[in-house]
């Protein structure tokens, strides 16, 4: 069943958190905020930040997650931007996250709900280490039961326009599909064997959210 559902972006919306309330008590100085924090505290780092692709999430990023201050809070040292698309027969809000002027990652707000996380960086890998710009043949390597398959769509149809796809996937890790670059491919629609693909790399890492 093909994983990006039209369906699923005709309704979206952004939601605006109300202002935080502040009392007339000064602001304490810096050394007595530090001195009261527990010695044990951590505060939020890229070199802490999860950067794992699970059945779960992307990193720290889960369901749950669907606001775009989440992603500022979560996503350290990335820069977020969202944008709201719409069209005749879709809507929906959408997050990037990038590093510098590179993309990092993609996520897609449907009907106040998260839809799928597009991960377009190496920053972001799986447990067993695959990331964005590795060849078919490496995931194949470290993903036992690999099936791929090649498919055609009507654009028209599709709320991002996609007409074809090349992807991968287990289900050893449900919900996250690899996405294969397509260009110049010219097998038929249907299964394709890992080893015919295996130069191609990987383009995106796809993690589609679990249905409600």
């Amino acid at each position: 069943m093909r994983w990006l559902v039209v369906a699923a972006l005709c309704v979206g919306c952004k939601s605006k958190k109300a202002p935080p309330k502040f009392d007339d008590a000064p602001p304490a100085p810096a050394d007595a905020a530090v001195a009261d924090a527990p010695a044990d505290a951590a505060t939020p780092d890229a070199a802490t930040m999860p950067l794992t692709i699970t059945p779960d999430g992307v990193g720290p990023i889960t369901a749950k997650h669907i606001d775009e201050d989440d992603y500022k809070e979560l996503l350290v040292g990335l820069t977020i931007k969202s944008e709201h698309r719409e069209g005749e027969d879709f809507r929906f809000d959408e997050y990037v996250a990038s590093k510098g002027t590179t993309p990092v990652l993609r996520a897609v707000i449907s009907d106040r709900s998260l839809f799928k996380i597009e991960v377009m960086d190496p920053m972001f890998t799986t447990v067993a280490g695959i990331g964005v710009g590795m060849t078919a043949e490496e995931l194949a390597a470290k993903t036992p039961g690999l099936k791929c398959v090649y498919e055609t769509y009507d654009p028209n149809q599709d709320a991002e326009r996609v007409d074809r796809a090349l992807h991968c996937g287990t289900e050893k890790l449900p919900r996250v599909r690899f996405e294969i670059d397509h260009d110049k491919f010219k097998g038929p629609e249907g299964k394709v064997n890992p080893k015919v693909i295996a130069k191609r790399k990987i383009v995106q890492i796809v993690w589609l959210a679990p249905e409600e």
